[in-house]
């Protein structure tokens, strides 16, 4: 099964829910049961822009929790997250100059990783305000998210900075047994039955800089995220569009023939229409090889242990030496500098 958004539904990134069953694996409980009914299997789940709908999440969490009706499954779930964990939006984030920029990308960008709930900044006195609003009712799922979310947003913004942000989290919620282990994760304070989900913390602390900010990487990742709003958005249209189409066929054949003439091929279109058409979109195949080819490069060299030649023949590239200069001309840097530096 392909999972895709549709017009009006709301979305979970396929990837927190393969993290959760990963998680259930190693607690011993059988993966096919945790998917039994969502008509899914794990690799649908890895897949790169698996958007899960919010029905299919429910069977899928009422199957976890009756298997392993831990309370504590979302302080569990927080505790394996990290930024890396959230795609290209998390590389952005760990690429910004300062906290007030990374979380204004997380907030113009947080529709890529889900849509079942709604962040917010805001100023209230002299604290930074960061709310989370369930956006539809999320039944037993609700609560081990947030508590995973909430974990995240705490713990983060001091591994990217260095720094203690004085941070207090509130849940709109009673405190439950688990809770307890929460200081062991989060070196922030904890309080319960609040009228909203908030973390609040100091508002200077908006101006702290980020520990490593990358303006190349900044720029390669925020691009990524805006191709994934805009495929997101024609996803809602109904219609997926010419853009999609041209992307997810290239996407799928970069590895052996990624040419304009085979893709349009696959597409039912001639090479001279189809170039003509992206030309009144006002882009290029071109352009759009090269993105991919960036994105998936970066995904590669961070999140892999194939060799750069291997990842060279998965972008298309017959010459390692041409996929080195592609990748010098986009960040100034070698894959392998790239890969020490960054990994």
């Amino acid at each position: 099964m392909t999972a895709t958004r549709r017009g009006g539904e709301e979305t979970l990134s396929g990837h927190y829910l393969a993290l959760a069953c990963q998680q259930a694996e190693q607690r011993g409980l059988p993966v096919a049961q945790v998917l039994a009914g969502t008509g899914l299997a794990l690799a649908d789940l890895e897949q790169p822009g698996c958007q899960v709908p919010l029905p299919v999440c429910l069977r899928l969490f009422v199957n976890l929790l009756q298997l392993d009706p831990d309370p504590g499954l979302g302080l569990a779930l927080g505790r394996r997250l990290d930024l890396r964990s959230h795609g290209f939006l998390g590389y952005a984030i760990l690429s910004s100059r300062t906290i007030g920029e990374a979380l204004d990308i997380s907030i113009r960008y947080f529709r890529t990783r889900t849509s079942l709930f709604e962040i917010r900044l805001f100023r209230e006195d002299d604290m930074a305000v960061v709310q989370l609003d369930e956006r539809v009712p999320l039944g037993p799922m609700g609560p081990v998210l947030l508590d995973a979310l909430m974990t995240l947003i705490a713990v983060c913004g001091r591994q990217v900075t260095g720094r203690d942000f004085n941070g207090v989290v509130r849940l709109a919620r009673p405190r439950q047994p688990h809770h307890e282990h929460w200081p062991e994760l989060a070196q922030a304070d904890l309080l319960f039955d609040a009228a909203f989900n908030q973390f609040r913390f100091p508002r200077a602390g908006l101006l702290l800089p980020i520990s490593q900010p990358d303006p190349q990487l900044l720029q390669m990742a925020t691009a990524q995220c805006e191709e994934e709003l805009r495929r997101l958005h024609e996803r809602l249209q109904g219609g997926g569009g010419l853009l999609a189409d041209v992307r997810r066929a290239a996407r799928q054949h970069l590895a052996d023939d990624a040419s304009l003439e085979r893709i349009a091929d696959v597409l039912g279109l001639g090479a001279r229409t189809l170039r003509r058409r992206l030309a009144e979109l006002g882009t290029s195949y071109q352009m759009i090889i090269e993105q991919l080819r960036r994105g998936r490069a970066v995904e590669l060299l961070l999140h892999s242990t194939l060799t750069v030649d291997q990842i060279a023949a998965e972008l298309g590239y017959q010459d390692p030496s041409n996929f080195g200069r592609a990748f010098r001309r986009w960040t100034g840097k070698s894959p392998r500098e790239y890969r020490a530096e960054r990994g």
